[in-house]
């Protein structure tokens, strides 16, 4: 009888079951403890510094193409092309500076629930940041269908929401990267959540100015993502109770006119 137990034990049916088990619990894990998964502890920050900055444009604002908006032109009416904003003093808005490769710091805010709104066919913010941990609260004040699609990256599982006018619906972040939202229904409808296995990161405003603050003293890198004009990085040093500047300039695209 016991080499009949052992037969059954290790059996190849036996073993796959056990294997799909274990993965089930690793998704389980990363699904319910997302910082469990992504390794950042959370502590207890006195006498952190800041990091403060602007991104700007250099040279003159391209000009760029107007969107395609082919349907319900009653209601799309004057959608914005958001791939570039330039603000005043060529400060540009919706860029993401985020502090790469910190491993301990000030906790996540897990009760913060992130909004993205359909608005006259545009999605309202067109780019935000958030944590792993954190809610996105999906909804469609237009009087007419749209859809959330996600497009996320590496693990994260995708959702596709169809929104019928007033409804309302809620998404977990679990996986760090960045997020791209599309409408089926308007192809000219596009958003960006980007998501970090911690809190430091920030969304230029119209100004294009940015702040990251309590950050435990030490020696970092800091890379701005933007949706048209690419990525940059630079090291900081960040000493506790003080502010550390960090300013981005970036070309406009080749290809735009001027």
């Amino acid at each position: 009888m016991g080499l009949a137990l052992w037969r059954s034990e290790f059996s190849p049916m036996n073993m796959q079951m056990k294997r799909n088990f274990g993965f089930l619990w690793t998704v389980w894990l990363v699904l319910i403890f997302p910082a469990f998964a992504s390794g950042y502890e959370e502590i207890v920050v006195s006498n952190g510094g800041s990091i403060r900055g602007t991104v700007k444009l250099q040279g003159p604002a391209p000009k760029l193409p107007l969107l395609e908006v082919l349907k319900f032109k009653d209601v799309c009416k004057n959608v914005p092309n958001e791939s570039l904003v330039v603000g005043p003093r060529e400060g540009i808005r919706y860029g993401v500076v985020i502090l790469e490769g910190i491993a301990k710091g000030k906790p996540v805010e897990k009760e913060v629930v992130h909004e993205l709104d359909n608005v006259k066919c545009r999605f309202v913010p067109h780019v935000q940041a958030a944590s792993v941990g954190q809610f996105v609260v999906v909804k469609n004040s237009d009087p007419i269908l749209h859809t959330a699609h996600a497009y996320f990256q590496d693990s994260q599982p995708q959702f596709n929401v169809g929104l019928y006018p007033g409804k309302v619906s809620r998404k977990p972040l679990v996986g760090a990267g960045l997020v791209k939202i599309r409408c089926e229904v308007h192809p000219w409808m596009s958003a960006y959540i980007m998501v970090t296995d911690h809190p430091y990161h920030a969304v230029t405003d119209v100004y294009g100015e940015y702040e990251i603050s309590d950050i435990p003293p030490g020696n970092y890198r800091l890379k701005l993502w933007h949706e048209l004009l690419g990525t940059q990085e630079k090291t900081v040093e960040v000493k506790g109770g003080a502010i550390s500047k960090v300013d981005f300039t970036l070309a406009a695209p080749k290809g735009v006119k001027k």
